[in-house]
């Protein structure tokens, strides 16, 4: 697991921040200008130079980013399949999609980018989203698979218990369950059982009980309400370990709300659909829960070329810390049977 640097959540996807030149430092602070400011100059995506290797790009492919982000994988699949490709970016953060645009946009101007096109859409609907521009079918999908920096770093998402907001968590600002109303509404058994199955949280019963007293007396409405249940709820040796005792408990309600594993399930079998054969499916994911879904999930479906995840290099790990959790698996859609 990675914890972000001031969030102390873990997460995974798009970016990292780098120091000292952000506009989300500013953001965080009360200042930044404008509605995106210049958060595009400050994203570098994880895993980049690996996951174009093992996409094997080449000119004119049609290629579906189904976690698009802020467009830091996606201007390099761009200038890698050139003037003649299409890279479809799909996410379901509409005010993310801004940023992509941006990065696609200034790329594609630059003559070192494909056409594009971008939409607010979870990655299980790319079959639609592919259907709409023309394309009956794709040759490369990647899916990097998590809650992104932007997200994190503004604390009115309530993703992060480091600032805090309201319970809010959605990736899509448009869905109707919100975290808030999600831990009032959940019986106490699943959630013990959330949080033990999405977040690996050990203590998930003590944790469970405590957020269900609590919300007989008075309503959970606020992140730092639901990090202190949490860090109250534990014994005290496990208040003291390398990450935030609140973590797990954020990540499990996190991916709770937004069916992050059903998602997940949705994306890649959507892709298998979309994918003429020999075309490939490439997954970044950032913790076990993850990997296992679609470490299994390739073996049943496709053929491997991953035996085992690419990581991140020493001195990318070094550089970006978020990438040393980060892992990128690879498969390839059979040919069908003459």
């Amino acid at each position: 697991m990675f914890v972000h640097p001031r969030s102390g959540c873990v997460f995974g996807g798009y970016c990292r921040v780098v120091k000292g030149c952000s506009a989300l430092n500013a953001d965080t602070q009360g200042g930044g200008g404008g509605e995106h400011g210049n958060r595009h100059s400050v994203h570098v995506p994880v895993l980049l130079q690996q996951t174009l290797a093992i996409l094997d790009l080449r000119c004119g492919l049609v290629v579906v980013d189904g976690t698009v982000g802020a467009g830091g994988h996606a201007t390099g699949i761009a200038a890698a399949i050139g003037p003649d490709g299409h890279v479809a970016g799909l996410d379901r953060d509409r005010e993310i999609l801004a940023v992509a645009q941006d990065a696609l946009a200034r790329a594609k101007a630059s003559g070192a980018g494909a056409g594009f096109s971008l939409h607010h859409s979870p990655h299980g609907d790319m079959r639609e989203v592919l259907a709409g521009i023309g394309q009956p079918c794709c040759d490369r999908v990647l899916l990097d698979i998590g809650v992104s920096s932007l997200q994190l770093d503004q604390p009115e998402r309530g993703f992060s218990f480091m600032a805090d907001g309201p319970l809010d968590m959605r990736m899509d600002a448009s869905a109707k369950l919100t975290a808030e109303r999600w831990l009032h509404a959940v019986p106490e058994q699943e959630l013990a059982d959330t949080l033990y199955r999405l977040g690996e949280e050990r203590h998930s019963r003590r944790i469970a009980r405590r957020i269900v007293d609590e919300r007989r007396r008075c309503r959970i409405t606020r992140t730092s309400q639901l990090a202190e249940l949490v860090v109250a709820a534990m014994p005290a040796p496990a208040r003291r370990g390398r990450i935030h005792a609140a973590t797990r408990t954020f990540q499990a309600v996190r991916m709770a709300v937004n069916d992050e594993l059903g998602a997940l399930e949705r994306g890649m079998q959507a892709a298998v659909d979309c994918l003429r054969p020999g075309g490939r499916l490439a997954v970044i994911s950032f913790h076990s829960v993850e990997d296992r879904a679609v470490k299994h999930f390739l073996r049943d479906q496709l053929e491997v070329i991953t035996k085992k995840p690419i990581t991140a290099t020493p001195a990318e790990a070094r550089e970006n810390p978020r990438a040393r959790s980060a892992k990128l698996r690879c498969g390839v859609k059979r040919e069908q049977p003459a």
